[in-house]
């Protein structure tokens, strides 16, 4: 068995292990899927969305797909009659509408929606172990493929954002990280180089939540430049700046067109094209006449940088507090500071911590291992940039828990490496040797294994808990069957909390005040304001919403969110049965779980 590292950028192996690599992650992927199917069969049949942005992506293709222009990303249902424009990219829409299209006609709309939703997911899975694979064979033989395919889907929050059903955008920025990674494997460094720029201009036109990451690998590009000796040294950099802002360039124009060319801090805009317009213009300059001192190389590297954020400081100053500043403070108190996915690692549960950093930070301590031991200064430089790259995802998913996925599809090449190595070595070691070798393996890929098999094990001796018992909730929602009944109903605009606004949405033709997209934030504000204020502030603003129906699943976290800020607002009284005279409570659809209430008059 092959188990030694090849130089990088030696010749890729043409053995039988190394010739057959794609098969292998087949298998490996195949298995996955099927689990993944498997476990997801309830939420498949309900056709139930584990987060309101998949069913709010899949309105959108249905609106994309009935007629509404590829350059229309609005959503006229939400705060009608402007509705709100969305800053998703139609870029993730093409692959759902291109299979909903091609099976419509044999399986009707319904059938192909659901084997789409089940399908796009698991093809991007197969995309990214097949990126995973190819990154590493470049380096390793078939059997550390293998693993290291293994090792990409214990990543837990990587492997939730490609779960039947789970249709959003964080699973296209796990492939195009990686891709960017293969760029960053590439013999030549200009094609490379060009690799990188492609794969990060898709990148942040999917979500310009990928604008950390491009400047990580930007500055490892960079980092390069400065130790390379050879005749040019920024070849790379300057060929992956200049695809990122022409790609980007590109891609706007293709997906956007010119009829908004208004600055936003959620997407790219012409102003974010200006500002990689300045990198690459500087990085040019490097590449044709690059310094013989590196001090010099150095400060031109640091004045790219300081124009580029001194422009960004002048000309946009609106976006100095984020993508998410324009929310009111109370909708960002009360909705943005309980959503997970933007929270940083320590306002985390400890086994959620622990699953969002643990397999980045594994990946960090084996690239630096694998640095340590490299036989070659090939091999050093490698790993030294994946360690860097990994380091700095590492910081990132430990800000904002969302970039976990990305983290842990990078780092699961070193550690699967570091696996292999061990399990080799393991083989020669006596028995008890060899389970403790696997137990710390196996923490190594499931960081949060140890503290619930302790949590298992000490529940039955852990103290009774004083007080009252916590309320449990009587089930979940069923926003389909509820969806269903309000189909029923002639179309009107609905006061619900945010977080099911998207569920009322792609199972109705009805309309609702706001969802929880940031892009709506005076609507939200309106839905926060409801909920939190008095009877009569509610009232008003149903009546200047043109509200006929208020509909609220008390089994969600949102509704107690409210009702511990107010516990005598409008929530509260609604919670505890008492409606105001201008309401009347409806059973519309008992069976959801949903309350309802219509607005008289």
């Amino acid at each position: 068995m092959v188990s030694e590292m090849k130089s990088v950028g030696a010749p890729q192996s043409t053995g039988p292990a190394a010739a057959g690599w794609p098969l292998r992650v087949f298998a490996v992927w195949l298995v996955v899927a099927v689990l993944l199917v498997i476990v997801s069969l309830d939420a498949i049949a309900a056709g139930r969305f584990s987060d309101p942005d998949d069913a709010l992506r899949l309105v959108q293709v249905r609106d994309w797909l009935g007629g509404q222009s590829w350059f229309d990303v609005r959503q006229y249902r939400i705060a009608a009659p402007e509705g709100v424009l969305m800053h998703w990219s139609r870029l993730v829409d093409v692959p759902l509408a291109a299979m909903i299209v091609l099976l419509r006609p044999i399986l009707g709309t319904a059938q192909a929606e659901m084997i789409t939703m089940i399908a796009v997911p698991l093809l991007t899975l197969l995309i990214t172990l097949l990126l995973a694979g190819r990154l590493t064979v470049k380096f390793f033989n078939g059997e550390t493929v293998v693993l290291v395919c293994l090792v990409t889907c214990f990543g837990l929050q990587l492997l939730f954002q490609m779960t039947p059903l789970r249709i959003d955008h964080h699973g296209w920025q796990v492939v195009m990280a990686l891709v960017a990674m293969n760029g960053m494997a590439a013999r030549d460094a200009v094609r490379g180089g060009l690799v990188i720029g492609a794969a990060l201009a898709v990148l942040l036109a999917i979500s310009i939540e990928g604008l950390p990451i491009t400047a990580v690998i930007l500055g490892v590009l960079a980092l390069r430049g400065l130790i390379d000796r050879g005749p040019r040294p920024f070849a790379g950099f300057a060929a992956a700046t200049a695809a990122l802002v022409l790609g980007s360039g590109a891609i706007f124009l293709g997906t956007r067109g010119t009829g908004d060319l208004i600055t936003h801090c959620d997407q790219i805009s012409p102003v974010h094209l200006a500002l990689l317009a300045i990198i690459a213009l500087g990085s040019a300059g490097l590449a044709l006449k690059p310094p013989q001192r590196w001090p010099v190389a150095l400060g031109a590297l640091a004045a790219i940088g300081g124009v580029t954020l001194a422009s960004a400081w002048l000309s946009i100053p609106q976006c100095r507090g984020g993508a998410f500043s324009m929310l009111d403070p109370l909708v960002y108190k009360l909705w943005y500071a309980h959503v997970t996915e933007g929270l940083p690692v320590w306002e985390l549960p400890l086994p959620m911590g622990l699953e969002t950093v643990g397999l980045p930070l594994v990946g960090l301590i084996a690239s630096a291992l694998l640095w340590r031991d490299a036989g070659s200064a090939a091999e050093k430089a490698w790993w030294r940039d994946h360690a860097l790259v990994v380091a700095g995802t590492l910081v990132i998913a430990t800000l904002f828990q969302r970039s976990s996925a990305t983290a842990s599809g990078i780092a699961a090449l070193s550690t699967g490496v570091l696996i292999m190595r061990w399990l080799i070595a393991l083989r020669a070691r006596k028995p008890l040797r060899r389970t403790a070798g696997y137990l710390v393996i196996l923490t190594m890929v499931l960081p949060p294994a140890p503290l619930l098999a302790w949590t298992l094990l000490s529940a039955p001796f852990a103290p009774a808990a004083k007080g009252p018992e916590p309320e449990v909730p009587a089930g979940r929602c069923d926003f389909a069957k509820a969806a269903r009944a309000l189909g029923t109903l002639p179309a009107t605009d609905v006061l619900t909390p945010l977080d099911i606004g998207t569920f009322i949405l792609v199972g109705s033709h009805q309309r609702v005040v706001a969802t929880d997209h940031h892009r709506g934030a005076a609507a939200m504000n309106d839905v926060v304001s409801a909920f939190v204020g008095t009877a009569d502030e509610a009232h008003a603003i149903i009546g200047r919403r043109h509200v006929t129906l208020i509909a609220v699943c008390p089994h969600v976290g949102e509704p107690a969110t409210y009702r511990r800020y107010a516990p005598h607002g409008f929530m509260a009284q609604l919670l505890d049965g008492q409606t105001p005279g201008w309401l009347e409570k409806i059973d519309l659809a008992p069976e959801s779980r949903l309350l309802f209430w219509k607005v008289r008059g």
